[in-house]
């Protein structure tokens, strides 16, 4: 493995001509980077909505030999489009290895956190591992149907029954494969808020910079890389949606919202399961469903290649062993991850981190209020 000598960073939206096709032929010849997150046109549509949002270039002399996309976030580095960007990775030339060591000094950086790590290249710790879920239909969209069908009968028994509902009740619901507009995106994020609020998690959106990244993807009309969207209407009634980011025959599931009040119908998973049966007869073939381990995912794909969640550098770690702080530790360490990706005002972060607080005293009280019982008996 040859090495790299030095790195050089400077402003993602500055990538020249000459590095964009360095960039992509780096990637051409890495089959694990086969996604719309690493696609040059994804990362130029995204850059000047980023803010800190920077490109590395790492070197073997004047030779450039990789790139790594990321934002700057106080002392930490995070990859570019954080918390939004589900996978990054260097894309580097074949025979050479990130240095991330080189990479934080460049960039005056502690450490750099990561959740979707590709490849283990130049890592100084050992990182959790996570498979990509991906359905993978390039033998077709029935022979992937028949197989998975074998797998989890009872889940597609159960997907059968309600589309037997919908076409009974709601005789009027209609598919549309199209592009996102404005207003769908509106629609779709709203119900994200409602979720967020509901879940107490991290209102993703409310920075107002990632909101404008979406539209800025949702506004490229030419390059590889775009958004579609699947939708369920009943006439001018939007019932369900969910957006996909889309490179070459390459889908990946991003943000799905359903109307709440068609929940018995299961709306989510149907609309999934038409988005795959429509485009892949549109020549798509790879599926991805992230890496989250959601149950709703499994009866539809398989393990993908693996990707990678932990931080280079000076870890923000707890010097304890035991399992379940770590736990702890971990799920507070995710959440922090979100808030810094997305909060770059002060005052958004100390709202976050009030919240962060809030959310933590209600989970006690829960947990005290459900062993009293238990203590009275």
């Amino acid at each position: 493995m040859s090495k790299v000598t030095h790195v050089s960073v400077a402003s993602l939206d500055g990538i020249t001509a000459s590095e964009e096709a360095l960039f992509c032929a780096f990637r051409d010849a890495n089959p694990d980077l086969d996604s719309p997150y690493f696609c040059v046109d994804f990362l130029k549509a995204i850059a000047p909505h980023t803010p800190g949002s920077m490109l590395a270039r790492f070197h073997d002399g004047d030779e450039i030999v990789g790139f790594f996309a990321y934002q700057k976030r106080g002392q930490s580095l995070q990859p570019a489009g954080a918390p939004l960007a589900d996978y990054h990775a260097a894309v580097m030339k074949s025979g050479y290895a990130p240095d991330w060591s080189r990479l934080l000094a460049a960039a005056g950086a502690k450490r750099l956190e990561f959740n979707g790590l590709i490849g283990l290249d130049g890592l100084d710790r050992a990182p959790i591992m996570k498979h990509r879920q991906i359905a993978d239909v390039k033998d077709g969209f029935e022979a992937w149907f028949a197989t998975q069908k074998a797998l989890a009968p009872k889940y597609f028994k159960n997907l059968g029954r309600c589309t037997r509902n919908v076409a009974k009740d709601l005789p009027d619901l209609a598919f549309e494969w199209t592009e996102v507009s404005p207003t769908l995106l509106d629609w779709v994020l709203d119900l994200k808020v409602d979720q967020y609020k509901r879940s107490g998690m991290h209102n993703v959106f409310s920075c107002g910079w990632t909101r404008d990244l979406l539209l800025a993807l949702a506004a490229q009309k030419t390059g590889q890389s775009c958004l579609r969207a699947g939708v369920y209407r009943r006439g001018e009634e939007l019932v369900a949606a969910e957006i996909c980011l889309i490179d070459g025959e390459d889908l990946h599931f991003w943000f799905p919202a359903y109307n709440p009040a068609y929940s018995r119908y299961s709306p989510g998973l149907l609309l999934t399961f038409d988005i795959i049966r429509h485009t892949a007869n549109l020549g798509l073939k790879v599926f991805d469903f992230g890496s989250g381990g959601e149950a709703y995912k499994s009866p539809m794909t398989i393990d993908g290649p693996l990707c990678y969640e932990g931080q280079v550098g000076q870890a923000l770690a707890l010097p304890v062993k035991s399992d379940r702080l770590q736990r702890a530790w971990l799920s507070l360490w995710r959440r922090a991850h979100i808030v810094r990706a997305c909060e770059v005002s002060i005052q958004g972060q100390v709202m976050a981190v009030l919240r962060l607080i809030e959310r933590a005293q209600i989970r006690m009280r829960a947990r005290l209020a459900a062993r009293l019982p238990q203590t009275a008996a």
